[in-house]
């Protein structure tokens, strides 16, 4: 089975911000470009890279997995191979139904096997098929297709079956996210959690400034081992974390760590420079909600992938590109300018600039790092071109990151 895949998540967040599952993604990889693809061969190969070759945990956790069906591959055995506890059956909007298909999912229903209608609108079909929505438990509606009338008419309609979540996709902006909050949605996703203007700020964790005193340590021209270890020192918290950190990720340690000056030296001090900038982002995502959690993984993705893309091309700045992919949403975190931050975070003078979006010669990685989260294929196309990264490599590369990223959860 080919390695050579993508697969993408995003988030689904209930009333609380809380992640409640993942819609998952897949593309493939291994042409020269990236074309659309058969939606069917679309959603066989991804289930079976998620099911049966990285592992459904890895991808979503506890989460529950929603994944795009098209009418044939209902019709198909593939779910004999698949836990209905895990996934979510998304049924496309231009599946037909008839009265063999509501069999069939009468079928699997009785298997146990939950389901939703995809970019829901009021078809004739569904009202000569009521039965259907027994058999349905969340109608996804998109914001940027229906709007308020068509919206209100789902409403309307759904009232009937109070079974049913209603989840809110496509939502762009906090207007559209807070409509769907008052009209009673219970589940949301889309990209409005990225903008900065819907994210409060965020509790800086009691330890941040001791981070920060870190790093600008760390950054000395004779950085002195004894320093910094007395600063870990001073916080139980990131002592127990970095050294959890050094066991979970195997570092190919010798013996077993009798102290922090100990840890530091056998790892390195780059190493402890790594983690500790990752250390900084998950006592956020520890004090923080879905919204904040969803963004951090988003950021640790980025921070492997561009790390990833710079060591292929051996370019000697690949810890430079590695801070650039994880502070990239930073500004969004924190709810604050880049102004600010910068007065917080001893960064290089190339990576402020590239996280202030002006070119760089990292601008290319976090933007071909962005693309492929994004599923953007033109940019993917432009920026790959641009570095030199075949479809292939770069397939690899995005299936590593989010692995990698999935251990920091």
């Amino acid at each position: 089975m080919s390695q050579n895949i993508f697969v993408g998540r995003q988030p689904i967040l209930d009333r609380h911000g809380r992640i409640y599952g993942y819609e998952l993604l897949y593309r493939n990889s291994e042409l020269n470009r990236f074309p659309q693809v058969d939606p069917e061969k679309a959603t066989v190969q991804l289930l079976v890279n998620t099911f049966l070759t990285i592992g459904v945990d890895k991808i979503a956790g506890n989460a529950l997995s929603f994944i795009n069906f098209t009418g044939e591959l209902l019709t198909k055995d593939i779910f004999t191979s698949l836990r209905p506890d895990r996934i979510v059956v998304e049924i496309l909007e231009d599946v037909e139904i008839t009265p063999a298909l509501l069999t069939r999912i009468r079928e699997l229903k009785q298997k146990g096997f939950i389901f939703a209608l995809d970019d829901f609108v009021l078809q004739e079909q569904y009202l000569v098929h009521e039965s259907l929505f027994e058999m349905i438990d969340f109608v996804k509606v998109d914001f940027m297709k229906a709007d308020a009338a068509e919206r209100n008419r789902i409403e309307l309609f759904l009232k009937r079956y109070p079974h049913i979540w209603k989840l809110a996709e496509k939502l762009e902006t906090v207007e559209e996210y807070n409509e769907a909050l008052g009209r009673g949605y219970d589940l949301f996703q889309g990209y409005f959690f990225a903008a900065p203007e819907i994210i409060s700020g965020v509790d800086i964790p009691f330890n941040f400034e001791l981070q920060v005193q870190l790093l600008e340590k760390m950054n000395e021209e004779n950085v002195n081992i004894n320093d910094i270890a007395s600063l870990i020192r001073r916080d139980i918290s990131l002592s127990f974390k970095l050294l959890r950190f050094i066991n979970t990720m195997a570092f190919e340690v010798p013996m077993r760590i009798v102290s922090i000056k100990q840890a530091i030296v056998l790892i390195g001090l780059k190493e402890t420079r790594k983690w500790l900038h990752i250390l900084t982002l998950v006592d956020m995502a520890e004090q923080s909600g879905g919204h904040i959690k969803a963004l951090i993984s988003y950021s640790l993705t980025r921070a492997k992938l561009c790390e990833l893309l710079a060591g292929y091309k051996g370019q000697a700045n690949s810890d430079e590109c590695f801070l650039v992919g994880m502070f990239s949403l930073l500004d969004v975190i924190m709810n604050k300018s880049w102004d600010e931050i910068i007065q917080l975070m001893p960064l290089s003078e190339k990576t402020e600039m590239t996280l202030r979006r002006e070119w760089t010669e990292l601008t290319p990685f976090l933007e071909l790092a962005i693309a492929v989260e994004r599923f953007d294929w033109d940019r993917i196309e432009l920026y790959a071109k641009i570095l030199g990264i075949p479809p292939e490599t770069l397939g690899g590369f995005s299936q590593e990151a989010n692995l990698w990223a999935q251990l920091l959860d």
